[in-house]
């Protein structure tokens, strides 16, 4: 006659211990309808996802060239803060980089960006539009300063200009109009 053991659910037959063979009918686990039912749940919230990621991924290249610039910005003026010496930005609208000597950085898709003076200097009128004379460098400093200057994101035939603080280089709010405090 074989022995009980002390453990719950062992037999010892034969002075061996050995498993007890058969599950109980009341122990959990899944069962198959369960797993299809999730994994029909899973496919419907994909197929959601997917058919909405256009709109978002339309969004994240329109706002590629101006988030390109805003990280070439922030990293040489990371850059010469913590070499602790004048860094300078360039933009070479031929190739299309932008190069602040500890990195460079590529635009790519269509969209461009061109340095600009802080305030209209040199600016003619060509075929109804406003062109000014972008800006050779800006100069980044040890002290986390940076020269004024405007950014101008061009997409197309259309361009915005925003304005960064030479003290912080983040971008200003745009000026009120007229009639506006």
């Amino acid at each position: 006659m074989p022995r009980r053991s002390a453990i719950r659910g062992l037999q010892r037959a034969g002075g061996r211990v050995a498993p007890k063979s058969r599950r109980r009918r009341d122990e959990g686990g899944f069962s198959l309808l369960e797993i299809l039912v999730v994994l029909a749940i899973a496919g419907l919230i994909s197929a959601l996802l997917i058919g909405g990621s256009t709109a978002l991924l339309r969004t994240v290249t329109e706002k590629d060239a101006q988030n390109t610039a805003f990280g070439a910005i922030a990293s040489a003026r990371h850059s010469a803060v913590l070499t602790g010496r004048t860094l300078e930005l360039r933009c070479d609208e031929k190739t299309r980089v932008l190069d602040w000597g500890e990195g460079r950085v590529a635009l790519t898709g269509e969209d461009n960006v061109r340095l600009l003076p802080p305030a209209r200097v040199t600016s003619i009128l060509v075929g109804g539009r406003l062109v000014e004379s972008p800006l050779a460098r800006v100069g980044f400093y040890a002290d986390g300063t940076c020269d004024p200057f405007r950014l101008e994101i061009v997409r197309g035939s259309t361009s915005q200009i925003l304005t960064l603080d030479p003290w912080t280089c983040t971008v200003l709010a745009p000026a009120a109009g007229p009639g506006h405090r």
